[in-house]
């Protein structure tokens, strides 16, 4: 779908909003607490990357709106809401939450793309400015997605002293459910389309194909899964949220190989990715998804002893010497 460009005088309304709405957000963080730098670097994030947008926008003729892209927003958002419940069971604040997810949501962004490049020789790690907001970023890699988001997280987590374990249980089922729906946006762009299966009643013909090949929709394959994996996630998290804290994470990776794996069976082989004999067998996605599996197992024994939830009846500061400790 595409819209015209914005004005000017649009941009600036709409850039209005957006400071008008991180200062509503600074002074209700503010109401309870004392801002500190990191809020005030987040709203000022958002201020900066928001008319870098806008005014890039107001430069183009028209603004293609990219169903990955939308689906991706979706996706974040969604995933946020539900890191931020889980948090608060783990000692995790609302805000640390959210300048987190804003923090991965980055880092999963240049990973995927950093990725994608290293495994596409020839492709350019930023098309021209017109491409890109006109079509997006394209080609993107979700394991280095999220190679991108551990990274960038892990830094976040370190730097504000954090639990990561516990972090990481907080957003392992905001991740699945992020995945489901990014995974539509796949569908509607017709990209990560599955091999031919013209004896299945629920085969899709991709029109960005140009032709009539009955094939897999793997893309919804994912949707389905992902969703199956945030179910789950989400049974495990309740109660003591199996004991120790990052088990949920390691479940979480152990699950991620395994729908992955899967969902490469069906999947049309990408002829730009080459691997070394005696591994032809495999994609290199499937290598990744068995390497997540023994790391999830790995995991699962040998982290520290370390309560997954804090106690529901501690104070404020409980709760932060809490989490300080789990780290």
């Amino acid at each position: 779908m595409t819209i015209p460009s914005p004005t000017t005088p649009i941009v600036l309304a709409l850039l209005l909003l957006v400071v008008v709405g991180v200062i509503i957000w600074l002074a209700a963080l503010r109401r309870r607490a004392p801002l500190t730098a990191d809020h005030v670097i987040t709203g000022g994030t958002i201020v900066g990357v928001s008319a870098l947008v806008l005014f890039g926008l107001s430069r183009v003729s028209q603004i293609h709106i990219n169903a990955y892209g939308a689906m991706l927003m979706l996706g974040f958002v969604a995933g946020t809401l539900i890191g931020i419940a889980l948090g608060r069971r783990r000692g995790i604040t609302a805000d640390r939450v959210l300048d987190l997810g804003l923090v991965i949501l980055l880092g999963a962004i240049v990973g995927a793309r950093v990725v994608y490049v290293i495994l596409t020789p020839g492709t350019p790690l930023l098309p021209p400015l017109g491409d890109l907001l006109n079509q997006g970023l394209g080609g993107l890699s979700f394991h280095g997605g999220v190679l991108g988001a551990l990274l960038t997280g892990g830094i976040y987590i370190v730097r504000n002293k954090l639990s990561f374990w516990r972090v990481a249980d907080a957003f392992a089922p905001a991740v699945a459910l992020g995945y489901a729906i990014t995974r539509i946006g796949y569908f509607l762009n017709g990209c990560c389309y599955g091999m031919e299966a013209h004896a299945l009643p629920w085969a899709v013909v991709f029109p960005n194909l140009h032709d009539s090949v009955h094939r897999h929709p793997t893309q919804l394959y994912a949707v389905l899964m992902g969703l199956i994996m945030f179910g789950i996630l989400l049974w495990l998290s309740r109660g003591n949220g199996l004991r120790r804290a990052g088990r949920l994470f390691m479940a979480f990776l152990m699950l991620e190989g395994v729908e992955r794996y899967v969902m490469e069976i069906f999947r049309a082989p990408d002829p730009s990715l080459h691997l070394a004999p005696g591994l032809q067998f495999y994609t290199p996605a499937q290598l990744f998804s068995i390497l997540l599996v023994i790391l999830g197992i790995i995991g699962w024994f040998l982290l520290p002893k370390n309560p997954a939830v804090v106690e529901s009846g501690a104070t404020p500061e409980r709760r932060e010497q809490s989490t300080s400790a789990a780290r």
